[in-house]
């Protein structure tokens, strides 16, 4: 699948749900988003790339730095979202099997809430080719914290079955295994930084979260209705949720990183 797009679904899922996904996503928090300054060593006179940008919830982020920003993003209507919410940042179409970028153009690039939608070997050799020497590659995930009991629920109610869950995709997932195995001897061996936050909420952004997932942006509308039915019911019924405004939504964020051989 090494130029492949994300798979269709998913596609038609975050092209649907990009207002969404602005709306009620999370960004990261302060000391992640320092930790990949430090990492990348951004600042005046470097050029990072955020690779599968999304809205830019990472990108934003990094613009303060001062360092030059490009972001590469595949799904059209993430990309429409970025352009107007992080003005003056070059967005480009393209995936992480086929970045759009010369050889040795980049000093750093961060992969946010994305990476386990990329075919491993193909994108970690695009990623070497687009880094100079001593560039940096950054990957932060939030995660869900399911060992809180309503976050579990929540999660459960958003697919039915055995369907696709895309949280289980990058749950427990080694990326400094990966990228040994996949990264054709390109890269220094990998380290991690974790840390845990919590996202303040309140039930319809709980609603909105839930649209913003690609398996549930991407259903037929009566289906999609019935989830988003369901989360509501939740919100409105969980004890730790009934009759509260705002809430905390708690994450785990982790960092991994490594440098360009």
């Amino acid at each position: 699948m090494a130029d492949e797009r994300i798979p269709e679904a998913a596609a038609e899922g975050f092209d649907r749900g990009a207002a969404a996904y602005e709306a009620a996503r999370p960004g990261y928090p302060d000391d992640a988003v320092a930790e990949i300054v430090r990492v990348c060593a951004l600042g005046p006179g470097r050029r990072v790339l955020d690779l599968a940008a999304g809205t830019g919830k990472l990108t934003r982020l990094l613009v303060p730095t001062g360092a030059e920003v490009v972001a590469v993003e595949p799904v059209a209507g993430m990309r429409r979202v970025l352009a107007e919410v992080v003005p003056g940042v070059e967005v480009l179409d393209g995936t992480a099997e086929a970045i759009p970028l010369p050889d040795g153009s980049v000093d750093a690039v961060t992969v946010a809430q994305a990476f386990h939608w990329f075919a491993p070997a193909p994108a970690l050799a695009e990623v070497a080719r687009v880094l100079r020497p001593g560039g940096t590659l950054a990957m932060v995930w939030n995660t869900r914290d399911r060992t809180v009991d309503w976050v579990r629920r929540w999660s459960d109610l958003l697919v039915d079955g055995d369907g696709d869950r895309p949280f289980d995709r990058y749950v427990g997932v080694d990326y400094a295994a990966v990228v040994a195995a996949d990264g054709a001897g390109a890269f220094d061996p990998v380290e991690r930084w974790d840390t845990s936050w919590v996202q303040p909420c309140g039930p319809e952004q709980l609603v909105e979260r839930a649209a913003s997932v690609s398996v549930v942006a991407a259903l037929p509308p009566p289906e999609r209705d019935a989830v988003l039915g369901r989360v509501r019911h939740l919100a409105a019924t969980h004890p730790d949720l009934a009759g509260r405004e705002s809430f905390g939504f708690p994450y785990d964020t982790r960092v991994w990183w490594c440098h360009r051989r």
